[in-house]
């Protein structure tokens, strides 16, 4: 892996930046990594205000401190991250506690 990558530090939607989060091909490889190869736009992601999936994803707060949490995030109407999948921890929430 270290032959063809490099790790490099990347954002992570509702956890900030981590360090060597990212692996992109190293300089050797550039010609075949289709991030480098094809300019794509894209936005940055941005928490809604009010959202506290951060802390939820980390362990800090349940999901039921949020304010947002089964009022206008809902399964139906998810304003964060983790009111998206069903996977995530406030879909498990509002489903089953």
């Amino acid at each position: 892996m270290e032959e063809v990558f490099e790790p490099c530090d990347d954002w992570w939607r509702g956890l900030g930046s981590y360090p060597a989060a990212e692996w992109p091909s190293g300089r050797n490889f550039q010609l075949f990594d289709a991030i480098r190869q094809i300019a794509v736009n894209v936005e940055p992601a941005v928490e809604p205000p009010g959202c506290i999936c951060g802390e939820v994803l980390k362990g800090i707060k349940k999901p039921v401190e949020c304010l947002l949490f089964g009022k206008v995030c809902t399964p139906v109407n998810p304003i964060g991250t983790c009111m998206v999948s069903n996977e995530g921890a406030c879909q498990a929430y509002y489903r089953y506690n």
